[in-house]
């Protein structure tokens, strides 16, 4: 086997499932529905993530009365955050993609993916119930601190997006390609450059950065980024599995090396792999 195969992801049971099942009856249709699913994916995706960080800034903006008592109103929090878990961990496994081309084409499986995370995120916000006067009521001096991590989190974020190649956080472009010419998505090749070269999930350390960088402390906040910080640990376990299954030995020798989330060094811990990528720092 060459290196560049022992360092391509192939997803082959993803393939080989739309290869039996692509060309029988779909829901999305490859023109139309495609671009439903696209506005779909930016309004939905998009505004979800948005509103997320205005939410983690400045807490709920309003609020849909339940009258519920403090028990009532942390259950349903609960309810909201783990629906939002447990559809973004679903819809992501290998085995739920497969089963998903018999009805949607894989290159629409991203937009999808993007659309329904975000209404379940904008569900989140729009019937969170707050709980309680602030626990704590941080000084000037440490908002401000806490707003440029909060940035400098953004920052890094950015950059770990960009350094692995082409960004497509709301999984459109195989969408608007497949309404061209129905070209498939194509095999994943392993590379490791920018932020990946310190821990092997630089933008779930991101994520959990910006949640406890918001300063806002009501008990139903700590309850979000409580609950938040174990979703994210346990989702990473869980993707390392699907990685291993991907790129095989590559993903291995470089999770010998490398941390999950937490950096152990200040220098790279590995040298960039994937140099036919553009160079993001």
């Amino acid at each position: 086997m060459s290196q560049d195969e022992t360092n391509t992801c192939k997803l082959a049971a993803v393939d080989d499932a739309q290869a039996r099942h692509g060309t029988g009856p779909q829901l999305i249709s490859p023109k139309r529905g495609a671009m439903i699913l696209a506005a779909a994916a930016y309004v939905l995706g998009g505004g979800g993530m948005l509103a997320w960080l205005v939410f983690l800034v400045l807490g709920p903006l309003f609020t849909v009365p339940m009258n519920l008592t403090t028990p009532g109103r942390l259950l349903v929090d609960t309810f909201l955050c783990l629906l939002f878990f447990v559809q973004h961990s679903f819809m992501v496994r290998r085995r739920f993609r497969v089963w998903l081309t018999r009805i949607v084409r894989a290159d629409f499986h991203g937009a999808l993916y993007a659309s329904a995370a975000g209404a379940c995120l904008l569900l989140l916000i729009v019937l969170w119930q707050p709980v309680g006067v602030p626990l704590w009521i941080p000084p000037a001096s440490v908002r401000w601190i806490a707003a440029a991590v909060f940035l400098s989190a953004g920052a890094v974020g950015w950059w770990g997006s960009r350094s692995l190649g082409e960004f497509d956080a709301l999984g459109v472009k195989p969408a608007l390609r497949a309404m061209e010419n129905g070209a498939p998505t194509g095999n994943v090749p392993f590379t490791v450059r920018g932020p990946y070269r310190w821990v092997r999930h630089p933008l779930y350390l991101v994520s959990l950065v910006i949640i406890w960088a918001g300063p806002v402390f009501t008990l139903d906040r700590m309850l979000h980024n409580v609950l938040w910080t174990l979703w994210i640990v346990i989702g990473a376990t869980m993707e390392e599995r699907d990685l291993v299954n991907c790129f095989g030995e590559a993903y291995r020798n470089y999770r010998k090396t490398v941390p999950m989330l937490l950096p152990r060094s200040v220098r790279p811990l590995v040298k960039d792999i994937g140099n036919e990528q553009k160079d993001w720092f």
